[in-house]
């Protein structure tokens, strides 16, 4: 059973945090920490892998920016690891873009003390620039509306991340410890959750009493927040699926795509070590190009920029996690967010399988069963 904690923040919640983690530093519990934080350069937040306490100031773990997803980095930690302790401050999908990684034997999420920070979204990384040009205490200006209900837009026209308003999962599934935001005032407190015993023991180790006392009203925050999400997630899908009904919708959805694969590389759990499309199998002699040119008068070139797309969904949609990065990285506005996630949700859907609830729950492409899809194959139990 969870058990949870609060920690006074008199106004100052990233201090709480920076001093709870500073806490475990110096009580070896873990011997770094991979958390959002400030760099020197252009107000930019990225994942830092902090050993040295001195530098902890340097944490911004509530800014509305995620420039990269941070699932696979926390992976490379754990690759071959020589059993550091490291705590990962994470966000839902970086969480769940961990265990998927894990289930592929590219990470060991077992080797991380996996802190799950409830996430209100990020902004577009362009976008997140400017507003912390304009606004000094961006993160905690964030954080304090979000939290109480007054909504993320800080200015007019400038909106979170789509990908953010569509997600259905604040709350990190899976997690060692969560930092509870969701339901509570952080300016006064930050409550700490405690969700494996390694994450009970950890807190204890900063010195919290547990309790089994959780923040009163949470949960119904939590589902509130679920239930809005979730609402524009299906007029957002129903949207995307009535424009691109047809193939040639589909080649009309894609058209501006030019094969830089940024998605690929930006997607936090496509693992493939060397990539189908960046091999010969694709690459043609010039007179192929020439015969399939004069067989309809004109070739679109770079060629096979939807089969790319579709053959991706194919590889990816069961283990999407709807962080985003995807589209975040493609220089042309391509929709590439929306095309996985309405692939991913029927997928997921139909395998009734959600990437990082579970690390024991297998991949259901990766496995397979006589009996399954019964009602597709005609087989009988």
């Amino acid at each position: 059973m969870s058990q949870f904690a609060s920690l006074d923040t008199e106004g100052q919640p990233t201090r709480a945090v920076q001093q709870l983690l500073t806490r475990l530093l110096t009580s070896s519990v873990v011997k770094a920490v991979l958390a959002p934080a400030t760099q020197r350069h252009k107000r930019v937040v990225m994942q830092t892998l902090i050993s040295d306490r001195a530098r902890m100031v340097q944490l911004d773990p509530f800014a509305p920016a995620v420039f990269t997803n941070a699932g696979p980095l926390a992976a490379a930690l754990t690759f071959k690891a020589q059993g550091l302790p490291v705590a990962a401050l994470l966000r839902s999908c970086e969480v769940r873009a961990l265990v998927e990684l894990s289930k592929l034997n590219q990470a060991d999420a077992s080797g991380l003390l996996l802190i799950g920070v409830d996430c209100f979204g990020r902004f577009e990384n362009q976008d997140y620039l400017g507003l912390a040009a304009r606004h000094p205490d961006l993160s905690l200006t964030f954080l304090t509306r979000a939290a109480s209900g007054q909504g993320s837009a800080l200015e007019t026209g400038i909106e979170l991340a789509t990908a953010c308003q569509a997600c259905e999962y604040p709350v990190a599934p899976l997690a060692d410890i969560r930092l509870c935001l969701v339901g509570t005032d952080p300016r006064q407190a930050l409550w700490w959750e405690g969700v494996s015993d390694k994450g009970c023991a950890a807190l204890e180790a900063a010195g919290l009493t547990l309790t089994a006392t959780e923040p009163a009203g949470r949960a119904e925050a939590v589902k509130r927040l679920e239930t809005e999400r979730r609402s524009f997630r299906d007029e957002l899908f129903a949207s995307f699926q009535a424009k691109t009904s047809s193939m040639d919708a589909l080649l009309e959805a894609t058209a501006s795509c030019v094969s830089c694969f940024n998605c690929r590389v930006a997607c936090p759990v496509c693992y493939c070590r060397q990539c189908v499309f960046c091999t010969d199998l694709f690459r043609q002699e010039g007179e192929k190009y020439l015969q399939r040119s004069r067989k309809s008068g004109s070739l679109k070139m770079p060629t096979d920029t939807l089969f790319y797309h579709l053959t991706r969904m194919a590889h990816m949609s069961a283990m999407c996690v709807g962080c985003g990065q995807c589209s975040s990285a493609c220089p042309n506005g391509v929709a590439v967010m929306e095309l996985f996630r309405t692939t991913a949700k029927a997928t997921q859907e139909r395998f009734e399988y959600l990437p990082g609830r579970s690390l024991e729950e297998k991949q259901p492409l990766a496995t397979f069963h006589d009996d399954e899809l019964e009602d597709t194959t005609g087989q009988r139990k």
